[in-house]
């Protein structure tokens, strides 16, 4: 477990998982939203050569645990990784967990841009099932499925917790 790649919904807890991950095993961790968006809040993308070349770079790199919504970026890691987790939670825990961690206002530049971002973001989370494009549940599952090595798909935060415990218990 050198390259783990982690996908699913905003709130589903890929931030909090990947951490402790990185934590265990000692790799770098990386928020697949640092990436996309430029420093200082999610309202201004960085360019596609930009994003382009991090995840060339970030696939060449020995070890890492790279998490994000983003579909179109993590299929181009999928071939790099060496485990796929996948967060599929109800959208009910999501919403919870994305209003429990609110807008993260106090540490962006511009607090009142983060609030609007952050009830666009609630808007968009909500539309994961419906969506079309590569940041929806259907591509996710596609992905997962595509994934030919040791995969885990997850369903509850008892499983994801359940996997953590067992992965602490046997390293």
């Amino acid at each position: 477990m050198q390259r783990i790649l982690i996908i699913g919904n905003s709130g589903s807890g890929k931030s909090w998982l990947a951490a402790r991950l990185a934590e265990q095993l000692t790799i770098r961790e990386v928020n697949l939203d640092t990436i996309v968006w430029q420093p200082g809040g999610f309202n201004q993308k960085r360019s596609q050569d930009e994003i382009d070349l991090a995840i060339k770079a970030l696939a060449q790199e020995p070890s890492w645990v790279v998490e994000g919504v983003f579909g179109a970026l993590a299929e181009q890691l999928l071939a790099a990784a060496d485990l796929l987790l996948f967060l599929d939670l109800d959208w009910s825990v999501c919403r919870d967990s994305l209003l429990s961690r609110g807008s993260q206002s106090a540490i962006q530049r511009d607090a009142i841009a983060a609030e609007e971002n952050f009830q666009q973001l609630l808007v968009w989370a909500s539309e994961y099932e419906l969506r079309a494009s590569k940041s929806s549940r259907q591509f996710h599952r596609e992905l997962f499925e595509r994934y030919q090595s040791d995969k885990h798909h997850f369903t509850t935060r008892q499983e994801v917790n359940n996997y953590l415990t067992q992965l602490t218990t046997h390293s």
